[in-house]
């Protein structure tokens, strides 16, 4: 059996007239997040300081025109979301293990798996709360934001997840981890005495990170199926190299290790919201095992403040679902759009209503649908929900 080819080189080499190239120096930690919150393009960052084997790129979901591309569908911004949810539907896709794959082009173990060999960005400012015992510098983290977790069950069931993960020292990890799937692999291992295997996979064509986005119900398979299924053929695997662990064989960097279970007080190194305000969690700890990577690989961020691609990709997790649930009700909604600028808090839903009944039956379901953002604006087909403009005009008359 084939598998797609697609990866993130692919990407960019189809993305090419819209990418920014930055061929001055930038510095990871002090440079590269205040940069990708400004660049309104997908963005390359060609000379990183201190790290000369590496190059970094964000941006690359942010807007409609390169989730079309990434996700391989046609027509204007208001197709994406419909051929998304298209997709979805279609189910889950087969994957297939491969032997050799670039992944395995470079590999350190031991001492020599240090994440300081990786050009991690700082993501975030920092504040001090002097009541609280915290300072500016502890929210200055070389931040993990664009890696996808992978890991599985102790029956061999795999999981795929976004997480921050802050690293705290040259082989450990402190991540954040939402309640599902993953937190269940964890307590799993935990209540065998062993500790949950996962490899943190860094650099995979975009279609793998919306489908990793997805937090629908999805017995039997994983997200990589739904991946499959996205893409339209198999996702290539390859067995890690220190863990009985299936991995994405078109990725640039995957860091393998194993979920220490026990928890402590997680400063969130960054505010979707900017405002800095001391979000805590208690979070578990990741020991690394091992790094492997391209030759000459592409980190990937995802830069995590307000306005950033970090709202785009979670757009994908809420406004699908809303879109296919006013669908079923044959409710004729043509499209939904969730602005940067509400910080993943607004659904502006565009349809062309029959009656007043219709409208109120689509503002109650998204206001009752926990998934979808706090506020939600119903508007005539005529008005362009991907300019604000027009919709606060449409708002105000």
């Amino acid at each position: 059996m084939t598998h797609c080819q697609a990866d993130l080189r692919t990407f960019l080499e189809q993305a090419a007239e819209r990418v920014l190239h930055i061929r001055k120096p930038v510095d990871p930690a002090s440079q590269v997040a205040a940069l990708c919150s400004e660049t309104r393009r997908p963005i390359l960052f060609e000379n990183v300081t201190g790290y000369p084997d590496f190059r970094i790129t964000d941006c690359l979901t942010r807007f409609r025109d390169t989730q079309a591309l990434a996700l391989g569908i046609e027509g204007g911004p208001d197709a994406v979301i419909p051929g998304y949810a298209a997709k979805l539907a279609r189910g889950p896709g087969p994957t297939i293990e491969v032997e050799e794959s670039p992944i395995k082009q470079v590999i350190w173990q031991g001492e020599e798996a240090r994440l300081s060999r990786l050009p991690i960005p700082v993501p975030s400012e920092g504040y001090n709360f002097a009541h609280l015992g915290i300072e500016e510098a502890d929210f200055l983290r070389p931040t993990i934001s664009g890696g996808m977790g992978v890991t599985r069950s102790p029956e061999g069931e795999l999981n795929t997840f976004f997480t921050m993960a802050k690293v705290i020292g040259e082989q450990r990890i402190h991540f954040f981890m939402l309640p599902g799937h993953t937190a269940r692999n964890v307590q799993a291992w935990a209540a065998r005495g062993e500790r949950c295997p996962m490899a943190l996979v860094i650099g995979c064509h975009p279609a793998y990170e919306i489908g990793a986005a997805y937090t629908g119900p999805h017995e039997g398979f994983s997200e990589l199926n739904l991946i499959a299924g996205i893409i339209g053929g198999p996702v290539p695997t390859i067995q890690a190299e220190t863990l009985d662990l299936q991995i994405p064989a078109l990725a640039e960097i995957v860091i393998e290790g194993y979920i220490d279970p026990e928890k402590a007080p997680y400063l969130h190194a960054s505010s979707h919201s900017d405002s800095y305000a001391p979000i805590l969690s208690e979070e578990p700890f990741f020991d690394v095992t091992a790094i492997t990577m391209r030759e000459k690989p592409i980190y990937r961020h995802i830069q995590p403040n307000r306005f950033t691609e970090h709202h785009s990709l979670a757009e994908f997790i809420t406004i699908p679902p809303l879109y296919t649930m006013l669908q079923a009700k044959r409710l004729p909604v043509k499209d939904i759009h969730m602005p940067l600028r509400s910080c993943g808090n607004c659904a502006i839903i565009q349809m062309t209503a029959n009656n007043p009944l219709e409208v109120r039956e689509v503002m109650q379901t998204a206001m009752a649908n926990p998934m979808a953002p706090r506020l939600s604006i119903v508007v005539d087909e005529d008005v362009d929900i991907y300019n604000m403009d027009d919709v606060l005009f449409a708002l105000s008359i």
